[in-house]
């Protein structure tokens, strides 16, 4: 089975040097944050929720994913929140839509890896029956792996992927509920295989429910 190269290679071991180096002092500023509260509140959040996801190509559609685990939220009115999550992302390729010279098309395949955001926040309301936030931060994920059925070689995910969220969040008594969005900066796909460029970064939309301990 061939598939056409139709995007030039670029040089993503740079564009990841450059994309951490600035995440660097992001990281940095999100700690020097922390730094300001003076008694600054812990709470654990073991969460799980629904992902929908695909890599920023017509020829790919969305399907359902999902993804659990816990974060940490530090801090009152302003807050850091770090976390680390297993998620599973799901996608739909027609393959014709990216001119493979085989007839198959409508394949799905499925992505999972473990991600790590570190969000920053702010909480417009802030009582203990309720409280509405908003935040954004970088999230690195590694260890992805693609399964794809016979197609699992071709779709070859890169296993580290750099991105930034951003979202929206209620507490009610203790649950919690969050929506965000994510922009992938890096690869989807390796450059040895079928899709050989840098024009495949994932978009996610994540609604996530958990208990704020």
């Amino acid at each position: 089975m061939e598939y056409s190269n139709k995007y030039p290679k670029k040089n993503t071991r740079t564009q990841n040097l450059t994309i951490m180096k600035k995440l660097k002092f992001i990281f940095s500023g999100l700690f020097l944050l922390l730094a300001f509260q003076s008694q600054a509140q812990v709470h654990l959040i073991p969460a799980a929720g629904v992902t929908i996801a695909k890599p920023n190509d017509d020829a790919f559609n969305a399907k359902a994913g999902y993804k659990f685990g816990a974060s940490v939220r530090i801090g009152d009115k302003w807050f850091i929140q770090p976390g680390l999550f297993y998620t599973k992302y799901s996608s739909e390729v027609d393959l014709n839509d990216l001119q493979a010279t085989q007839s198959t098309s409508n394949i799905s395949f499925d992505q999972t890896g473990w991600e790590v955001p570190v969000m920053v926040g702010y909480q417009f309301i802030n009582s203990d029956m309720f409280k509405f936030r908003a935040y954004a931060g970088p999230q690195v994920g590694f260890g992805y792996k693609t399964d794809g059925n016979n197609f699992a070689d071709v779709f070859d995910t890169q296993s580290t992927q750099w991105a930034v969220k951003a979202g929206l969040g209620v507490d009610v008594l203790f649950f919690t509920l969050d929506a965000d969005y994510g922009w992938g900066l890096t690869d989807n796909f390796k450059l040895d295989q079928a899709f050989s460029n840098s024009s495949f970064q994932n978009r996610s939309f994540n609604i996530t429910l958990g208990v704020r301990i």
